[in-house]
């Protein structure tokens, strides 16, 4: 695929950073080896008490800090905002709100101040958080405080370059938010009234506070004044649900990710739009150039690009306006990839009783189950493409309360916070200790 003709017709001015090939990696040319964590070698229950005197002398500091709640108690981070992933990363909280992440860290997505990977958690400097958020490249934590705290290449610099955060850094704002969801050029956040605002690129409508081509470190309140229950920022697009159970939309159109009824490339929204019909939504879930959403009657309802299926309407057909899932209802929907080139995108989803299903691109068992669907276009000498094109179970019968696509592979918390994972794992993102891909979820080293 033509990539920079994609972005010259879509009128993107993209920034920059490092795109991944859609070349299966193990043919990737001197792919770095990244070295892991000493901790990978230990027993599991060295690990553990390795683990538990590492959160002690933290707490020296961490649990002490300003960060936590002033009334005394213990602060608890949201349940189901623990687990984030990134491109070939993937990050968690503890019980307490401290960080870990694992995986590729040559832009810094560790958090620990290396460009080092690991194949098992290594504690991020920051923290403790409320909640954690990823993009391809990148990583912030909501300390429970209000404060953003981001690393790794959160949003490249004025001129356009990346900027490598190696430990996590204040986000620069009077605002406190009460959550706050990371894309590939900017983030959002909400406060505690509703209100959102977002900081990094505006690049056609990223910032959704009705200007374009600027810059700003400094959160700028979204336009239009809305009061928001949840906000979801991806590539370009974000979407957020409103206290009626409105959805509203912004960025580009590229592939009808704006879900407006509306197939021009041309059409760029600066500041959110209504989504087309008039179902009410009780979340959203931003995935690159397309998106999700659970309605309040327990159905998913997808729109934007599809070539592999993440849609999961049985088709391989781009929608511009919302289109239902194929399958059972579900109560909350996760969009995987939010970097520039991820067409290789899978969609997650949970029901009431926590069990998950996956659909869309399945090269590397990220959606934790098989299928027969072929997501190729048809041209002559074209391999198959690995793809389920509706809702398939994940494998194992597990009951998750949140999960974290990403770009090739896939991890979900249970309810006493282990973490499980499944999928490519060739930097070690699935956090067990090894380099092995599995099509079916594996226990992290995550120590909850």
């Amino acid at each position: 695929m033509d990539y920079a003709a994609l972005a010259l017709k879509a009128k993107l001015r993209l920034p920059p950073l490092r795109v991944s090939s859609l070349t299966p990696p193990r043919e990737l040319a001197l792919a770095p080896q990244y070295p892991t964590d000493t901790r990978s070698a230990m027993p599991r229950d060295s690990f553990r008490i390795h683990a538990r005197l590492v959160l002690a002398a933290v707490c020296l500091t961490a649990c002490s800090s300003s960060t936590g709640p002033s009334n005394g108690r213990h602060p608890q981070p949201n349940q189901k905002e623990r687990l984030a992933s990134g491109d070939f990363f993937t990050c968690a909280l503890d019980h307490t709100g401290i960080a870990f992440c694992w995986g590729v860290g040559v832009d810094g997505q560790l958090g620990n101040g290396l460009v080092a990977g690991s194949a098992t958690p290594i504690r991020v400097a920051g923290g403790p958080y409320m909640s954690i958020t990823a993009s391809a490249n990148g990583v912030c934590g909501l300390r429970f405080d209000g404060v953003a705290e981001c690393w790794g290449v959160v949003y490249p610099q004025s001129d356009g370059t990346p900027a490598y955060i190696l430990t996590p850094t204040a986000v620069a704002s009077t605002v406190k938010f009460t959550h706050i969801s990371l894309g590939y050029v900017s983030a959002c956040g909400l406060t505690n009234t509703g209100a959102a605002y977002c900081w990094g690129v505006e690049d056609n409508g990223a910032l959704a506070d009705g200007a374009d081509s600027r810059t700003t470190k400094q959160p700028v309140a979204v336009a239009g004044g809305h009061t928001f229950i949840t906000v979801s920022e991806a590539d370009r697009n974000g979407c957020g649900v409103d206290t009626g159970g409105a959805l509203w939309c912004w960025g580009p159109n590229l592939y009808g990710e704006l879900g407006i009824n509306d197939s021009s490339t041309d059409t760029v929204a600066l500041q959110p739009v209504a989504v087309a019909g008039s179902q009410q939504y009780s979340s959203v879930s931003s995935g690159f150039v397309y998106a999700c959403g659970v309605t309040t009657s327990d159905v998913v309802q997808c729109w934007g690009y599809n070539q592999n299926g993440q849609l999961g309407d049985s088709t391989t057909t781009n929608r511009p306006a919302p289109t239902p899932l194929n399958g059972a209802h579900f109560v909350a929907v996760f969009a995987g990839a939010s970097g520039f080139g991820a067409y290789d995108d899978h969609t997650c989803a949970l029901d009431a009783l926590g069990s998950a299903s996956c659909w869309g691109y399945n090269q590397y068992g990220q959606l934790g189950a098989t299928s027969d669907d072929d997501c190729s276009d048809g041209a002559s000498g074209e391999p198959p493409v690995p793809c389920a094109l509706k809702p398939v179970a994940v494998q194992g019968g597990l009951s998750f309360t949140t999960l974290a696509p990403s770009r090739w592979h896939t991890c979900g918390m249970i309810a006493d916070g282990h973490v499980y994972c499944w999928g490519y794992n060739r930097d070690g993102e699935l956090g067990n200790g090894t380099e092995t891909n599995s099509d079916t979820p594996l226990l992290s080293a995550f120590v909850p």
